[in-house]
């Protein structure tokens, strides 16, 4: 017991201390009385215990919510689907293309004109027979027109066995002269039809196999009869819609 601190006297009455809330929190927290900063020979110590209380506030404030939230990234919206007509229009053909030659070389050469298994007659279905290139891919078209295909495709030329084949639009009469005069180039354009704008492309349409240039070369109705293979002999012309 330290010198200053006497021991009540006998019969006196010791008064309870009032301790403020204050006092209470630095003795629970701290250890200490705030009287005691004064006393020096604790003074350091208190000092380091201020500075151990303000780190961990801190420390503690960090991690409770006090710093900025973590940002979620939002999340992205999908792509924007467009379409090029152009874009359209060349794949469109090459399906259309390879199909066609397809059946031209490997079913109508092959088995007609090479085996002589089968003939080929515009009136196949009386005849029995393989239906020539052009009304294939006719029936193909009007198929897929049925189906309400917004897309339109057809075989023209300028020397038509079947007067439906020729062109019907200055449109389609500039593309065949076009791909006629340059085989290597298609033909593109805009037009407008029943009051409704088209993308319209027009394709070289060329023999493929010598049994298109004999039958062209020896019909009756066919306005070129000089036709060699690799000859552009008409235009393919598919029209996508600009307007939906």
């Amino acid at each position: 017991m330290s010198t200053s601190e006497q021991p009540p006297k006998p019969g006196s009455t010791i008064k309870p201390q009032v301790t403020s809330p204050r006092c209470v929190f630095a003795r629970l927290i701290l250890g200490f009385r705030p009287s005691d900063l004064f006393r020096p020979s604790a003074f350091g110590f208190r000092i380091a215990s201020f500075a151990a209380l303000g780190a961990f506030g801190v420390l503690l404030l960090a991690n409770t919510g006090c710093s900025k939230p973590p940002t979620t990234p939002a999340a992205s919206s999908p792509a924007e689907v467009t379409f090029k007509p152009k874009e359209m229009a060349d794949a469109l053909h090459s399906v259309i293309a390879a199909d066609r030659e397809i059946y031209s070389r490997h079913i109508l050469q092959r088995l007609a004109t090479e085996e002589k298994l089968v003939k080929v007659s515009e009136s196949w279905q009386s005849d029995k027979a393989l239906p020539v290139p052009a009304q294939v891919l006719r029936m193909g078209s009007e198929a897929v027109q049925q189906k309400g295909a917004e897309f339109h495709y057809i075989l023209r030329s300028l020397w038509p066995i079947n007067p439906r084949n020729a062109p019907e639009t200055s449109t389609e009469k500039k593309g065949l002269e076009a791909v006629l005069a340059h085989p290597e180039t298609n033909f593109y354009a805009e037009e407008s039809l029943g009051g409704r704008r088209y993308f319209t492309a027009i394709y070289p349409d060329q023999a493929i196999v010598s049994s298109c240039v004999e039958c062209h070369n020896a019909h009756e109705a066919s306005g070129k009869k000089d036709f060699k293979v690799g000859d552009v002999m008409g235009g393919m012309v598919v029209r996508v819609p600009l307007e939906f």
